[in-house]
């Protein structure tokens, strides 16, 4: 899925925003506003079931349009589902042919036969100076765990990495300001609806950040590599097995291809790393990150030994 703006012509950026095809500008183009001179387009179309159930259930978008392969009104208990809530918040149902979707959403993408137009999703823009309690909710755990993603770009990464966090029970999320992947139809796609659900928190100076997190008495964890033993850190990384968890916690996760920079490597009161078989192949000498991110989490967060209560 994908986000798009376009002013004349429609630009398309790797990664975080990709571009709706001139088919789908026409199919869109019985409902968009018009502006003085130009056409711009200021929505998302989400497609798929759990992304669009997702939104439905968290009113965080406003849904102009949900469209559907006409066919799945009898053949599918999901979307019949999904359009009888549609109908019941009077929001706007169209029916549209198969090969109309196939040519709006990104090739090789499973729409599922459904399509919304909808409002976007932005990260809530979060000052270093917010205290604690103010970001701590109710429902947190007396040791919260936090996920900070450093720089993360690529939207099934990134997709995938909220899906586990949802899952493992992340508490909150955060994310660079810059350099980061966009909240984008295809992140929430990745993610199988999560983005909608959860609130993703955006931070302009991570080093800031983390240090006020560590005078709160917070425990800041970087990821990474056994090898990192050899960089010279001030802490020692060790497997995330024996990680545990006796603070109130932030875990860093750093970019695909360069991981954690050193000023937030030098912030960190631990390392801890995935332990590998032994004799890799040097071509394959680490986890893609959402991966990673899965087996951190699921290790740090439901270690019998870390009591979160």
């Amino acid at each position: 899925m994908w986000s798009f703006k376009a002013s004349q012509v429609v630009a398309r950026r790797w990664f975080c925003k990709s571009s709706i095809s001139r088919a789908g500008i026409d199919l869109m183009s019985l409902e968009k506003k018009q502006s003085p001179g130009r056409e711009e387009f200021y929505f998302d179309i989400l497609y798929g079931i759990h992304p669009i159930s997702c939104a439905l259930e968290a009113k965080r978008r406003t849904i102009e349009t949900v469209y559907y392969r006409r066919d799945l009104l009898n053949h599918s208990g999901r979307v019949k589902e999904i359009l009888e809530r549609c109908w019941e918040e009077n929001i706007k149902t169209l029916p549209i042919p198969a090969s109309k979707i196939d040519t709006i959403v990104p090739k090789g993408k499973p729409h599922q036969g459904l399509l919304a137009k909808t409002t976007r999703l932005y990260y809530i823009p979060t000052p270093c100076t917010q205290s604690i309690a103010q970001l701590s909710s109710e429902k947190e755990a007396s040791k919260p765990v936090w996920l900070l993603l450093n720089e993360i770009q690529d939207p099934m990464n990134f997709g995938s990495i909220l899906r586990s966090a949802y899952f493992m029970g992340c508490d909150k999320i955060f994310v660079t300001s810059h350099k980061s992947c966009s909240l984008t139809p295809v992140v929430s796609k990745a993610s199988s609806g999560v983005m909608e659900l959860m609130p993703i928190h955006s931070i302009m100076n991570t080093t800031e950040f983390c240090q006020v997190l560590k005078e709160s008495k917070w425990d800041v964890v970087g990821t990474g590599s056994k090898t990192d033993e050899s960089n010279g850190t001030a802490c020692k990384p060790t497997p995330v097995g024996s990680f545990q968890l006796s603070n109130p916690t932030l875990i860093i996760l750093g970019n695909e291809g360069r991981g954690l920079p050193d000023e937030l490597v030098d912030l960190c009161t631990h390392q801890i790393y995935v332990e590998s078989r032994s004799n890799l192949n040097k071509n394959v000498d680490s986890m893609n990150v959402s991966a990673a991110a899965a087996v951190i989490l699921h290790s740090v967060l439901n270690n019998s030994n870390n009591n979160r209560r």
